[in-house]
């Protein structure tokens, strides 16, 4: 290595500068606990510290896992996501099969109502040409998340329209 090309070996943070650094991350939007131990991970952090720092963030409510699945939910259930879709997305950012749970009969959610929602944007009024037609919006629905009890109601409900 010449003397004119600049180091490529990351530069250790101090704990207080990794803590600058999460806070300036929190302060934009929320994160789960995976995500910023993967972050603190890139940033060199080993993994004493990355647990000191994030049970620092929590005791301090600067992270909540809570918040963030709640926040996820909420985002998933407007874009037209089904709970097995969201499920499966909550699993992968980390979320806990309780904490979903809890959120599940937190929110109350009618999910006949969401797919038909979801339904209604991707189809509008278009009729149904024929039976492969049919099978194609079914897929669709459950691409989205909905269970088939979910998916042969809302199709019983366009069939009395």
């Amino acid at each position: 290595m010449t003397e004119s090309q600049p180091s490529q070996e990351p530069k250790l943070l101090t704990e207080q500068e990794l803590r600058q650094w999460l806070l300036g991350l929190l302060s934009r939007r929320e994160y789960s606990a995976l995500e910023l131990k993967q972050k603190l991970k890139q940033k060199g952090a080993c993994a004493e510290q990355i647990t000191e720092l994030l049970d620092w963030a929590q005791q301090r409510d600067y992270q909540n896992e809570l918040r963030y699945a709640r926040m996820q939910v909420n985002a998933k259930l407007h874009k037209g996501y089904g709970w097995f879709y969201i499920s499966q997305f909550c699993a992968q950012q980390g979320i806990k099969k309780e904490l979903q749970q809890q959120l599940l009969d937190e929110l109350d959610i009618d999910w006949f109502e969401v797919a038909t929602l979801a339904y209604r944007k991707k189809y509008a009024d278009k009729p149904i040409a024929d039976y492969q037609d049919k099978l194609k919006r079914m897929r669709y629905l459950q691409s989205r998340g909905f269970g088939s009890d979910t998916i042969q109601l809302v199709f019983a409900e366009l069939k009395e329209e």
